[in-house]
């Protein structure tokens, strides 16, 4: 049987995949989440609004905005007016200049998966999705904004995914691990593959450290990251839907043990940085800007 075939009897339903929990109060939410960080290692994504999947914010605002054959010229241009922008401004932290100056170095292009790292952390749409090793924080995430929608977190066992994202890349790479490279050289050259990796970037950047974070990237378009990781045999994963009503309650817990803007490197300097990234995503037609 052919893959396109196999991808054709692939059935795919969210909330079969990814089975949804919804806890009844704030209380009853905590201890599911300290239940959940003492599980296992597991690795989460959170987010202020159910959107019932998983997607780049790039996807999502390209979605009926940008033809796909627009989004590689697009995509290059968003990367490249945050490096030119973003890297004169006073707030800019100078870890970040120097973490995108080595991957320029090394890529001898602005469109690198380090631009990418660094662009999200500000608000620029990209192709990455993030993720957290720790519950707490991507319980903060879905709770900071929409107070009037439900967040979500979803989550995974990081050893069964880790073994799942590896088993793709023979095919592409010839090898199950060290891919890094490859795929970062298909990036730079606009190379589509249908694949998914996982960056860590934990060595310069203050953020993505203190928020334990890391990226899924996608080597395609308008990926749906909850239907790819399914595929690829991940079944220990769910997600938990926190209603509009428990946000503020969570928040002050979460503040309790030390889990706010501060601790996690979200500085009022960034706002300058956030507009800058609002501004570039404006000039390409993909505004109003969502939070992801």
């Amino acid at each position: 049987m052919s893959k396109t075939n196999i991808k054709q009897q692939y059935q795919y339903k969210v909330d079969d995949a990814w089975r949804a929990v919804e806890p009844t109060n704030a209380d009853d939410c905590w201890e599911r989440f300290i239940k959940l960080s003492i599980s296992g290692k597991v690795e989460c994504h959170g987010v202020p609004q159910d959107w019932k999947c998983i997607r780049s914010s790039f996807d999502f605002r390209c979605e009926n905005k940008i033809p796909a054959e627009k989004r590689t010229e697009v995509e290059t241009s968003l990367l490249e007016s945050f490096r030119k922008e973003a890297d004169p401004h006073p707030h800019f932290p100078p870890e970040a200049r120097r973490f995108l100056d080595v991957a320029n170095s090394k890529w001898r292009k602005f469109r690198n998966t380090g631009t990418v790292f660094v662009g999200r952390h500000y608000g620029l749409p990209t192709r990455c999705v993030d993720w957290t090793s720790d519950p707490f924080i991507a319980l903060f995430f879905a709770c900071r904004h929409n107070p009037e929608e439900p967040g979500v977190v979803w989550w995974m066992d990081y050893n069964v995914f880790s073994y799942a994202i590896a088993t793709q890349w023979m095919p592409f790479y010839g090898k199950y691990e060290f891919v890094t490279d490859d795929f970062e050289k298909d990036f730079t050259n606009g190379e589509d593959k249908e694949i998914l990796i996982r960056f860590h970037y934990l060595c310069l950047l203050e953020r993505p450290i203190k928020q334990k974070a890391w990226i899924i990237m996608s080597g395609q378009y308008d990926v749906h990251h909850d239907k790819e990781i399914h595929r690829l045999g991940v079944r220990k994963c769910g997600r938990f839907i926190i209603s509009p009503q428990m946000k503020s309650d969570l928040l002050k817990k979460l503040d309790r043990w030390g889990i706010n803007c501060a601790t996690l490197g979200i500085h009022e300097g960034d706002l300058c940085l956030e507009k800058i990234a609002a501004d570039i995503s404006n000039k390409h037609g993909l505004s109003p800007p969502i939070i992801l």
